[in-house]
């Protein structure tokens, strides 16, 4: 039920960000800027032809954690230790209250399954390099060499040696806190 929440909760992070990519898109109207391969300029395209791009990783990050959550909404309540319980169980009472969409098939599965972890993990995973692959071109386009945007200030911080300096510290921040999440296991408690 936690990671079932925690699903919930992405997948609403996930529809507002998707929003803000939208709305900017729109504002961006036939905007060109270029594209880029092997951080070399490729073809022209559109900035909300970029933009939109990120929404296609977003919309699919949401359908793999709806499946995830599909996949573990079911109850093993009933279970027992391995076997099921030597008690006459009901075990559908938790699909009448609408909380699951029906009772596990097998008491050893249901005790011994761990897989909705790993998609959940593998799903957040994929999420990750998403936002650190955009934190990155953020950060990039942020800079003097590309100037394609300037952030904010509260997005920023100088630098006291260098005043001229705009530092990206909110976006160099999701990029490492997103890589620190799969590049080191030890680390994984960051994440």
């Amino acid at each position: 039920m936690y990671v079932r929440g925690q699903i919930a909760g992405s997948i609403e992070a996930l529809a507002g960000w998707a929003e803000a990519l939208l709305e900017q898109a729109r504002k961006a109207g036939d905007a060109v800027m270029p594209s880029y391969t092997h951080l070399q300029r490729a073809e022209p395209v559109l900035v909300a032809h970029w933009l939109l791009a990120y929404i296609e990783m977003i919309l699919r990050d949401a359908s793999r954690l709806t499946d995830c959550a599909a996949r573990l909404n079911y109850c093993p309540l009933g279970s027992g230790a391995v076997a099921g319980a030597t008690l006459a169980l009901d075990r559908t009472i938790a699909r009448a209250s609408s909380v699951f969409t029906a009772p596990t098939a097998n008491s050893i599965d249901a005790t011994s399954d761990r897989d909705f972890a790993l998609e959940y993990v593998q799903a957040a995973a994929t999420l990750g390099i998403h936002i650190s692959r955009f934190a990155e071109e953020i950060t990039l386009f942020a800079t003097s060499e590309f100037g394609f945007i300037e952030l904010p200030e509260s997005f920023s911080t100088g630098s006291s040696a260098m005043p001229q300096k705009k530092n990206p510290d909110m976006t160099e921040l999701l990029r490492g806190r997103a890589d620190a999440c799969w590049e080191r296991p030890q680390r994984s408690q960051l994440c």
